[in-house]
Parts: structure tokens; sequence; C-alpha cells
């Protein structure tokens, strides 16, 4: 394997600086940025375009309606010292044509429409929990639920722009792995919809453990395998590892979407592109209902979807403090060190011979070994601060918001409650925080 670029990310997706435009302005705003010469393309702009198609604004429609596709440039880039493309030759040429492809779709019109118009995409509500504030005795404590919407999906947005990405690459089957069955059952809805092949990976205790949402998949018509073999053979881990060989050998007509915005150039980067939606919906929301951003964000870290999806548009914002909290016995961001797995450079869970460790997780979708390269240069440019929560803070947090909130979070979730109580009070009276609620309670899997 090689590593084809050995670049600094400048990324040509950061957010803009902040702004008060009307509505007029962001029109002439999208409309210039889609059919002026090459230029940077921001993640805020995206959001825009997605939230006027929702609301089918006017003249907005009219503007987009013969918009050409614009060039941009999206060569091959690291985060700081992190990320690469660490893969065969024979998959080079595939991972390329997948950038140009990801770069064209992204410019075209049809394609946000297709997003916004599949219906599986929508808002969802950012709450004040002021019981669980009372209790902190700091800041105002903000919960962006995503449990709430389409199958608790927190990765909604990715699966469903990825997905629509392999359907206009003329892709004929989609091959994801998931530690949450939500994950897998959005996309194997979509699927469906769109009369493409949808194979799932899954450990086998994920995939017992959550049988119902097993079964409505294979309604749907996907071909759902449990992984048996290997170390993690029952989590999200020994899936990652089957679904990444099935991708690698039926690469010219599979797509693979990853749990995490992990794996060779560009795939962290669409990855982080599409989940960036949630924050730029989050901060939209705070600004609405605080009149600025949150002073603080925090998310459960696994592979690291959430946490770049809400991270992404404060990262360059010194005044709101970015907190990632990881499982004690699944944290290769505090306990781990720098190596190459799944084709990029990230911090690992492995041994003195790069042999990679087994991980353990109260919560199905963060067991895993390793993170997305983007978060580590996160940490290492102190730009996003990540911990450990031990697994009885996970239990209390779940008791927490039982008690306080009247709803019972998924293990994902509960292990950053405890942190986000210390951050509310280390804040103070008058701030606000916001947390991420991601998946939903599953009484098989979240045995206390």
């Amino acid at each position: 394997m090689q590593d084809s670029d050995n670049n600094t990310d400048s990324s040509c997706f950061s957010p803009p600086p902040s702004s008060s435009s009307s509505s007029s302005d962001l029109h002439d705003r999208i409309a210039q940025i889609l059919t002026g010469p090459p230029q940077t393309i921001y993640f805020r702009d995206v959001h825009q375009i997605v939230t006027l198609l929702r609301e089918a604004c006017e003249p907005f429609h009219n503007t987009l309606s013969q918009v050409p596709v614009r060039e941009m440039d999206i060569s091959t880039r690291r985060f700081g010292d992190f990320g690469g493309r660490y893969a065969p030759e024979l998959q080079m040429e595939a991972l390329s044509e997948l950038g140009n492809q990801f770069r064209d779709a992204i410019c075209d019109p049809d394609f946000w429409r297709q997003f916004v118009g599949c219906g599986f995409v929508d808002k969802t509500p950012l709450t004040l929990a002021t019981k669980l504030t009372e209790h902190g005795g700091g800041a105002n404590i903000w919960l962006k639920r995503e449990d709430t919407n389409l199958y608790a999906s927190h990765k909604i947005r990715n699966i469903v722009g990825q997905v629509l990405l392999a359907k206009r690459m003329g892709k004929s089957e989609i091959i994801i792995d998931c530690g949450f069955a939500g994950h897998g059952l959005v996309c194997a809805s979509l699927c469906q919809k769109l009369g493409l092949k949808c194979t799932v990976f899954m450990g086998i205790f994920d995939g017992e453990a959550q049988e119902k949402d097993v079964f409505a998949m294979r309604q749907r018509g996907a071909s759902v395998l449990f992984s048996e073999n290997g170390l993690g053979c029952y989590t999200v881990r020994a899936a990652l590892d089957d679904a990444h060989r099935h991708a690698i050998s039926n690469f010219e007509d599979g797509f693979y979407i990853a749990s995490g915005p992990i794996g060779p150039h560009p795939l962290p980067l669409i990855h982080r592109f599409f989940q960036s939606l949630l924050g730029e919906e989050t901060k939209d929301q705070c600004v609405e209902a605080i009149g600025s951003a949150p002073d603080a964000v925090v998310a459960p870290v696994g592979m690291g979807s959430g946490a770049v999806g809400m991270f992404t548009p404060f990262i360059d914002a010194p005044d709101v403090r970015l907190v990632g909290v990881q499982p004690a016995r699944a944290a290769p961001l505090t306990s781990g060190s720098v190596g190459v797995l799944y084709g990029a450079c990230t911090y690992l869970l492995q041994d003195d011979n790069g042999q990679i460790l087994d991980s353990h997780s109260y919560a199905e979708d963060l067991a895993s070994p390793t993170v997305g390269p983007e978060l580590a240069h996160w940490k290492d440019d102190t730009k996003a601060e990540f911990v450990e929560a031990a697994d009885t803070e996970a239990t209390d947090g779940m008791t927490r918001m039982r008690v306080l909130e009247d709803f019972t979070p998924s293990f994902a979730t509960a292990y950053a409650v405890d942190k986000t109580l210390k951050v509310a009070r280390e804040l103070g009276q008058g701030k606000n925080v916001v947390l991420l609620v991601a998946g939903e309670f599953n009484p098989l899997v979240e045995v206390v």
C-alpha cells in the first residue's frame, strides 16, 4: 500500500465567517458560488441550499434551474499529519474517480433536490433540558434530538448523501457496516426506494440484540450478514473488517459507506461534508433560540461521525468549546497511538507490534479501536478536547436522563451526560452547552 499525498489540509470546505445576510443576499450568494469560477465552497452554503429547497423558497428554484456544474479542486490532502490515501494500487483510480464524482454531485442542484425530496432528511429539534440544567447548576443544557429523526440515526445525512452519490455513479450495491441498526435501516429503506442492492454487516451481538431492526432491513430487501470472526466479533469492529474486505473485492459495482469518517481520501472528506449539515442545522437553531452560537458542544465519539458533524461549523470559533467523549475501553484519542488502519493515518488502539487491540463499549456504535483522521488532527491541534467516560458514568448518565428528562437515551448519549454536566458547571449560569443525543434506547442492548 502507499500514501498518494503528503500535503497538509487547508480544507476547501471550511466554514466562512458568520454574517447576518438577508434571504435575498443568500439567494445571490448561492447563485454566485454555483455559477461563478472555481472557488471555495463552504459547508454553510450547502446548508443554506438544503434549507431553502426544503422550504421551497422563491426565487431560489428559478435561480438554480439552469445552473451549470462548476469545477472544484478536491485533490488528495491530509488533515495535518493525519489522513492520506494508503490503499492498494487497484483502488487508486476508483478513489480518484469517486472524488471527481463527489465534486460534480455537490455542485449540481438536481442532486440537492433529490437529497431534500427523498423524504429521509428532516430537521430534528433542539430542546432545553430544563431539569438537567437545574441539576447541573450551571449553563443551560440543550439537547440536539437526533434520536427523533427517521430510524433515530444521527448519520442519516451522510447515508442519504452517499447513497444518492452511488446511484448517480451507476453503482448497483451499497455496502455498509453498523453497530446501531438504525443506520442500516436508513440505508436499506433508501436502497429499496432507489432499486439498489443493500448489504449490511453487523457484529453477532449487535445483530441479535437488535433483531427487530434486522428483520425490518431484510423485509426491505437488504442482505444482513453477521460478522463472527476475529477480535470484537460481537461488535462493529468485526463488521468493519468484513465490510471493508467485501468492498475491496466488489469495488467496480459496490459502493462502501463506512460507519465513520475513516478510510483513504476522499472518504473522510465526503463523510464530513454530509454530516456537517447536522452541525449547521444546530448552529442555526442556537442562533434562533439564544441569539448566538453555543458556548460548548459535547458529542459522544466512536469513529467520530457525530462529532465531526457537530464540531465542523464551530471548529474555527475560539469561543466555542468542543468536547468529544469516548468510552474508557474504546478510547483511541486518549489511550491510543498513531498508526495506519483502513487506509488512513490516525490514532489507534494497538500494541507495541502494531497489532490492533480489542475495544469494548456498552454502546454498540462506540466500540471502535480507531477514529477519523480529522478528529485526530483536531486533537493534536487543540481545536477540540477528547476525554474518557467509564461504563459506570454511562449507566449513571442513562439514569439521570430517564429521571430528569423523562426519556431513556442510548448508551452512546449516556457516556457523554456526566461530562456535559461538568462543562455546564465550568461555564456557569447564563452560558449554553449543546449535547448530541444519538441513537435510541434498545432494552435488549442497554442491559444495565
